[in-house]
Order: C-alpha cells, then structure tokens, then sequence
C-alpha cells in the first residue's frame, strides 16, 4: 500500500509540473496547431481523389513540425532560466522530460484530431494504422530535437539538425535499393514498403528513439554549467 501511495504521489508531481510547463508554453503552439489542423481538414475535404493525404501528412511532415516544436517551445539549455534550473538541481531529466511531454502532448493531440478527420472523409486508412505509421517516426524527430536543445544553447539549433536530417532522408529515398536500408528509413510507407516489413521498421524507429533518450538521460544528469 506504501509503495502504490508512493507511486500515485510521482504521478501528481508528473502531472502538475506538465501542467506548469503548459503554462510556460503560453498559446502560441496551441494557435498554431489549431490552424495547421484546420488547413489539413480542409484540404482533405478539398482534394480529389488523387491525391493520397495520410503519408505525406503524417509520416512525413507531421515529424518534422513534432521536432520544430520540441526545438522552438520547448527550450531548454536556450531557456533563459536555464542556469539558475541547472544551479538548483543536480537532475535536469525531470524537467526535460516535462517539457517534452507538456509539448508533445500538444502535438500528438491534434495529431491523433488531424487523422480522425481525413481517416473519416478520405477513407486511405484506418486511424490506428495511421497512428502505427506517423508516431514511431514522430518519437524519433522528436527526441532528437530534445536531446539537441538540451545540447546547444544557441535557438533554433535543435530545429535546424533535426530538418537537416530530415531531408536529407527524404533526398535518401533512392537508398531503398539497398536491402537493409528500408528497416532504418524514417518514411518506409510513404516512399512504398514494397517488402512489408513497416512493423519491423517503426520498431527500430522507435528503438533509436528511446536510445536517443538514454543519451539525454545521461547528459541530464551532468549538465554542463
């Protein structure tokens, strides 16, 4: 009974200081997403039939702006207060990962709206398949961009490695050739998974993702001053 009130103690901590980093964040992401949102509906509303929405949308350009946000809103060694959070705790990792969760959590909810809505009117695939395809690559990006922002102090770092990478993998399409290439490609269905293996692909995306975050755990818990 002790250690469950100790746990459900760590979740009240968890959620209030997401809600704090929420606060920080103020309404600009939340605009900003509302309106992309909005631009996505319409648009599937609009397009003909050959148009194929889902991929290009979610797979491929969802995680980049999921990467954008995490570099832009939530800032970390380029947060003004950063020295002074860096002074008072010898663990930055609860507060990097509040904020990545405050932002994500923003993301992923219009995301997850986005598909219902062009899962409906469009009828390319289903909403979980969409959410199988998009978030692995999405959790990738993103936790790239974390571990960027908490890397560099100069703004703006985090979202230019991350858009850097991101396209040159879309330039790399033509590295499919190459038998190996399509476990580790970030846009596999988009591009054509010819040899059905997207499970086995959006696996070690999201692999390389929590590798990404044992790196940032590490660099959190000796943060350069």
């Amino acid at each position: 009974a002790g250690k469950a009130w100790r746990l459900e103690g760590k979740e009240r901590v968890m959620i209030h200081a997401v809600k704090r980093e929420l606060r920080v964040l103020g309404s600009s992401l939340f605009l900003l997403s509302a309106a992309l949102l909005a631009a996505l509906v319409l648009l599937a509303l609009a397009a003909g039939d050959l148009l194929a929405l889902s991929l290009p949308a979610f797979e491929v350009a969802l995680p980049l702006y999921a990467a954008i946000a995490v570099g832009e809103w939530g800032k970390l060694r380029a947060d003004g207060g950063f020295d002074v959070i860096a002074a008072q705790s010898r663990d930055l990792f609860p507060w990097v990962l509040t904020r990545y969760l405050a932002v994500m959590g923003v993301v992923c909810l219009f995301a997850l709206a986005g598909m219902a809505a062009v899962s409906l009117a469009r009828r390319e695939l289903p909403l979980w398949e969409m959410a199988a395809v998009s978030f692995p690559t999405v959790f990738l990006f993103s936790s790239l961009s974390a571990l960027c922002a908490l890397l560099f102090s100069r703004e703006h770092v985090a979202s230019l490695v991350c858009g850097v990478l991101w396209l040159a993998a879309l330039l790399a399409r033509g590295l499919l050739r190459l038998p190996w290439v399509q476990y580790v490609y970030p846009f596999l269905r988009f591009a054509g998974d010819e040899n059905g293996v997207w499970p086995v692909n959006k696996a070690v995306m999201t692999a390389l993702g929590l590798l990404l975050w044992g790196l940032t755990y590490r660099f959190a818990k000796r943060p350069t001053r």
